[in-house]
């Protein structure tokens, strides 16, 4: 095996070598460049879904549980859809996957400013909720503190649409047997990017809701559980998980709906996986590409070398010998345009990742940036399944190798 490292370290060297060292050159560029597309459309798959899967989780939480009797009435803000507290509640905590356990009071309402009216959703929250994704997306004002009673956070899109800043007067029309109005103050304005959500709801306390509403205050309308992870592969094992611990525990409330994510955004999952179907058939051309143009690589080092490889026949060389020789010098050149490759590309995701220098339309992509997600991992196993792809594809030119004579290439020197 060291004779076969030897004579392909002197393949394409010396002035006869030319055009093998160009063919050389263009293969190691082919497969970096093929290599850096591949993980960088990984990482931008992987940073997509990551980004969008953590909004979901943080609008709707991973899983919703809430009333729905058989009644089939169309007022939701009666005490027969009201949830109580679980008493399963501790067992859902405890589970390792869970990082929140939070229970939410809704109430649909209208903003009426002097040009505009505009429907949306009030989210009431209490000292309990847990405000890590409104903090990362806070552009404007604060969130509210445990003792703000008439607090209002809206949407960025929201308060360009309606005109409002942080610290004016909103105010609320809640509309049921009869007109209640509300006056909020505006504490802050965030941005999370996600259109139909962002224009759509107001957070705001939840005891504002339940007094609308006529519930005690242990009574909400949705208890919504968010997860550490929100990998489809282990969404559907967890909701089992959930629903039989709440169902076991259950008293008093006979029809509940036990949701996700993955149900309640469907159109959005299935966008996911579009990407992620774009992403592979990126993995299979990139490898085609590469494979072809070392295919071609190696052809030209067999023609440029013919008389060499009549020699070392002539000498005793065997033919799987000499195959040796060129999978070694195919496995070099390969080698070098991976390690290149991950080079640039991973300068590259770190770049977009902390500088955010390539930026996109958030009404069309949910984000003002390309989002990348860098996975060891993913990177690791995309250089794998391409090397072995590519070496594997170079085996059939090795075996013009056998049909060389060596009478004839050592007479035709």
């Amino acid at each position: 095996m060291r004779l076969s490292w030897f004579v392909a370290s002197r393949i394409g060297s010396g002035k006869k070598g030319r055009l093998a060292s160009l063919g050389n050159v263009i293969a190691v560029l082919s497969v970096a460049i093929s290599i850096i597309v591949i993980i960088i459309a990984i990482s931008v798959s992987r940073g997509f879904r990551k980004e969008i899967l953590e909004k979901m989780a943080a609008f709707n939480g991973d899983i919703s549980i809430s009333v729905m009797p058989p009644t089939g009435g169309a007022d939701f803000n009666t005490e027969e859809y009201s949830l109580p507290r679980l008493k399963s509640e501790s067992d859902i905590r405890s589970l390792p996957y869970v990082t929140s356990f939070q229970m939410l009071s809704y109430r649909p309402a209208m903003i009426k400013t002097q040009d505009n009216i505009q429907g949306v959703v009030m989210k009431g929250v209490d000292s309990s909720f847990n405000w890590r994704f409104y903090e990362s997306t806070l552009e404007e004002g604060s969130l509210p503190g445990e003792s703000d009673e008439d607090f209002a956070l809206i949407s960025r899109r929201m308060a360009d649409m309606l005109g409002f800043k942080v610290s004016d007067r909103a105010t609320f029309y809640f509309v049921g047997s009869q007109v209640q109005v509300r006056r909020l103050r505006i504490c802050g304005i965030y941005s999370a990017q996600l259109e139909n959500l962002d224009k759509l709801y107001v957070i705001c306390p939840k005891k504002v809701i339940n007094t609308l509403n006529g519930w005690e205050e242990d009574r909400s309308s949705v208890c919504q559980i968010t997860f550490t992870d929100h990998s489809e592969g282990s969404y559907w094992k967890r909701k089992q998980e959930i629903t039989n611990l709440v169902l076991n525990k259950l008293d008093d409330v006979q029809y509940l709906r036990i949701s996700g994510c993955y149900e309640d955004m469907a159109n959005l999952v299935d966008w996911l996986r579009l990407l992620d179907m774009n992403v592979l058939i990126i993995l299979i051309l990139m490898i085609a590409v590469s494979a072809f143009n070392m295919v071609s690589c190696v052809l030209i080092i067999l023609f440029e070398n013919i008389s060499a490889i009549g020699v070392l026949k002539a000498l005793g060389m065997k033919n799987s010998g000499v195959k040796k020789v060129f999978l070694a010098k195919s496995f070099s050149i390969v080698a070098t345009g991976l390690a290149i490759g991950n080079i640039i590309a991973i300068i590259l995701l770190l770049a977009q990742k902390y500088f955010h220098i390539m930026s996109l339309n958030p009404d069309n992509y949910f984000l003002d940036h390309v989002p990348v997600d860098i996975s060891w991992w993913s990177i690791a196993a995309a250089d794998l399944i391409s090397f072995i792809a590519i070496m594997a594809i170079l085996l059939i030119p090795s075996h013009f190798i056998s049909r060389i004579e060596p009478a004839q290439t050592i007479k035709a020197k």
